[in-house]
Formats: structure tokens, C-alpha cells, sequence
């Protein structure tokens, strides 16, 4: 017999323990702090690592404050376990090299922006603090410049991806933090065809 909710008195006249008060299962750590983790990605790619504190992050999460430090440390442990992992183009290098400008001109120029967690909003919002910025430095570089580079044919290729990168994070600041859109669709179909063009110029020159 199980007897840890029972009083010695309780158990002498054979009462049966009841399974509401045995105490509380172990909280699921990894569980909780994937939940930290995901809310932190939200707030993060919403108001910047500046604009949010670890009250409102734990808040969102629904966990007390105090497991952040447990879990990771303090803020700029909990920014750099939410963000730099998501910085990368995924599909956009893994699909074929001789599309690469129209599919990243149709990503960046999409009508609407997107919902939730964007890795490069996160990015924008947060490059300015000087807490945040060494570790996205380093995540861009490794996860966004360094594989596109290995994909793209030809010289200079550091030099082009780093282009790349400073296209496409330039076109994001501008339309989805400074929320410059034009209100003409047709300014927007013009800029796609240009903005393809000029990437697929820097992946694959020889072909341009």
C-alpha cells in the first residue's frame, strides 16, 4: 500500500489513500522549457531583445520567472537558445540554384507579412543590442553566409552571399519593420522582377 498521503493514524484504521492527494508529478522540464523557448521567439521577433523583459517572456509562457535563470541562465542565455538556431534560409538553399532570385523575390515580396515567429524579424529587431548582436553575427554567418556561399558557383562567393544576405535583410527592414509597402500591386510585381533578377545575378553570374 502506497502510504506517503497518509497519517499513521489513517493508516492503523485501514484507510485506503486516495490516488487526488498523492503529491504532484515531477514537472517536465523539457517540456517547460521548450514552452519558455517558443514564447521567447514570439516576444523576441516582435519587440526585439531590448523590448522585452524575462517577466513578460515567463508571463507569455506560463511558467514563474525564476525557471528562466534555472533553465537558461538569464536573458541573453534564453536569446541565444530562441534565435540564432532559427537563422537560417532553408528551403531557399536546399532548392535549385537556377531559381534561387524567384523564389527569394516571391518569399521577401509576399502581399501580406507573415504570421507569428519570423527568424528575420527577430534579426532586424534585435541587431542593434549590443547583448544580442554577437550572437546573431555569429549564427548569420555560420548558418546563413557560410552555406550559401558553399552552394553558390564560381569567384568570390563569401563576398556574393554576403550580398545576398544584405539584399534580403534590407528589403525585410524596409517592408516589414519600417512597413513600407507600396499601396500599387503593380510597383510591387516590378520590384519582384528586379529584385529576382539582381539575386539570381550574384548566385549565378555566369548565367545572367
Amino acid at each position: 500500500m502506497h502510504i506517503s498521503n497518509l497519517s499513521t493514524g489513517d493508516y492503523l484504521r485501514g484507510v485506503k489513500p486516495d490516488p487526488a492527494r498523492r503529491a504532484p508529478r515531477k514537472r517536465d522540464a523539457e517540456a517547460t522549457a521548450a514552452s519558455i523557448v517558443e514564447a521567447a521567439r514570439l516576444l523576441f521577433g516582435q519587440l526585439g531583445y531590448d523590448g522585452v523583459g524575462t517577466r513578460e517572456i515567463a508571463q507569455r509562457a506560463g511558467v514563474n520567472v525564476s525557471l528562466i535563470n534555472r533553465y537558461f541562465g538569464s536573458k541573453a542565455g534564453l536569446f541565444a537558445a530562441a534565435i540564432p538556431p532559427t537563422m537560417t534560409l532553408g528551403e531557399l538553399i536546399e532548392g535549385e540554384l537556377t531559381t534561387f532570385g524567384e523564389r527569394a523575390s516571391a518569399l521577401l515580396l509576399a502581399k501580406t507579412p507573415p504570421e507569428g515567429y519570423d527568424p528575420m524579424l527577430a534579426l532586424l529587431r534585435s541587431a542593434s543590442s549590443p547583448d544580442a548582436a554577437p550572437a546573431l553575427r555569429q549564427a548569420v554567418q555560420a548558418q546563413v553566409i557560410e552555406p550559401l556561399a558553399a552552394r553558390l558557383p564560381g569567384p568570390d562567393r563569401q563576398e556574393r552571399a554576403q550580398l545576398i544576405a544584405n539584399q534580403m535583410s534590407g528589403l525585410m527592414l524596409w517592408r516589414n519593420v519600417l512597413m513600407a509597402r507600396p499601396e500599387n500591386g503593380r510597383d510591387d510585381d516590378r520590384l519582384k522582377l528586379r529584385l529576382a533578377r539582381v539575386l539570381q545575378s550574384l548566385a549565378t553570374p555566369s548565367t545572367i
